[in-house]
C-alpha cells in the first residue's frame, strides 16, 4: 500500500516537554543525592532545599512516567463490549495480541482519525452498516497509550477511531467521504480548533482493496481543492483502544446515535 502525506509523528512542543521533565528528575536526583546526607548532619541547614527537590522529582517524575505511557495505562477488560454496539473490548484483544485484522464476524474491520474523536466516532455511529464502533489511539511508537499520554504530543498517536462495518449495506468508499466530509482535508494538524499532531486527520486502511478506494477517494477530494490534500493515507497499525469513559462519550452524554440521525454532532456535549 502507497503511504501519502507521511507527516511527523511527534510535536516539537511535546518533546520539549519531555526532555525537559527529565532535566527537571536528574537535577532533582542529582540534588538529593548531595542534601540528604548534609540534612542528616546538619538538620537545619538543607530541609526546604531537600523538600523542593523531592516535590520537583515527584512532579516532574510523575509527568515524564505519564508521557512516555508508562503509567495511567487502559484497563481493556473493563472496556464496552459489542452488546453495547462498541468495539472497545475486542479491539483491546486485538491490540493486545499486536494484531490488525481485517474482518470480525464476516465484518470489515476499518480505522480512521478526524481529529476529536468524540464527535468522529458519532458520525460513523450514525451510518446504517456500521455495526460497532470504538475511539483510541493509532499510528504511535507507545504500546497501551493513556489519554494523557498521546495528550503530550510525544507518542506519535493520533485519536482515531475503529469500526466494523456490513459491506453489503455500505462501501468502504462511503465510510472514507464521510470521514473526508468531517475535515478540512488540507489542514495540516488540526480538525476545528485541535491542534497538534495527535489530532491529525487520516484513513487506515486493513487491505489492499481498502487502500485503493481510500486512494480515490482522496483523488476525488484533491481536485475540489487548489491546497494540497494532507489526510494522512497509511496501512492500518496496532489500535489501542481509550479508556471506557471516552467510549460513545457523546451518545452517553445525550446525542442521539440513531441510524440517519440528522441533529448536528456537537464534540463537547
Amino acid at each position: 500500500m502507497v503511504e501519502q502525506n507521511d507527516l511527523p509523528s511527534f510535536n516539537v512542543l511535546g518533546v520539549a516537554m519531555q526532555v525537559l521533565y527529565g532535566v527537571l528528575v536528574l537535577t532533582a536526583i542529582s540534588g538529593l543525592v548531595e542534601k540528604v546526607p548534609r540534612l542528616v548532619s546538619s538538620p537545619s541547614g538543607q530541609l526546604f532545599d531537600v523538600v523542593l527537590d523531592t516535590i520537583i522529582l515527584g512532579v516532574a517524575g510523575s509527568s515524564l512516567a505519564k508521557s512516555l505511557g508508562l503509567v495511567d495505562t487502559v484497563d481493556y477488560q473493563a472496556l464496552d463490549d459489542l452488546d453495547k454496539n462498541s468495539l472497545a473490548r475486542q479491539a483491546g484483544e486485538w491490540a493486545l495480541a499486536g494484531q490488525v485484522p481485517t474482518l470480525k464476524d464476516g465484518f470489515e474491520v476499518a480505522t480512521f482519525a478526524g481529529g476529536c474523536f468524540w464527535g468522529t466516532e458519532l458520525h460513523f455511529q450514525r451510518m446504517p452498516g456500521v455495526i460497532a464502533t470504538c475511539v483510541g489511539y493509532t499510528q504511535g511508537s507507545v504500546t497501551k497509550p493513556s489519554y494523557e499520554a498521546v495528550c503530550s504530543g510525544t507518542t506519535g498517536h493520533t485519536e482515531g477511531i475503529q469500526l466494523i462495518f456490513d459491506p453489503t449495506v455500505i462501501s468502504y468508499s462511503q465510510l472514507c467521504e464521510k470521514l473526508l466530509s468531517t475535515v478540512d482535508p488540507t489542514a495540516k494538524n488540526r480538525v476545528g480548533n485541535d491542534r497538534g499532531t495527535q489530532y491529525r486527520h487520516g484513513v487506515y486502511p486493513h487491505s489492499d482493496s481498502q487502500a485503493e478506494a481510500a486512494a480515490s477517494c482522496i483523488a476525488v477530494v484533491q481536485a475540489k481543492y487548489e491546497l494540497r490534500v494532507v489526510t494522512e493515507v497509511k496501512p492500518a497499525a496496532v489500535f489501542f483502544p481509550a479508556e471506557n469513559y471516552h467510549q460513545r462519550y457523546l451518545q452517553k452524554g445525550g446525542q442521539s446515535a440513531e441510524k440517519d440521525a440528522r441533529q448536528p454532532v456537537r464534540c463537547y456535549g
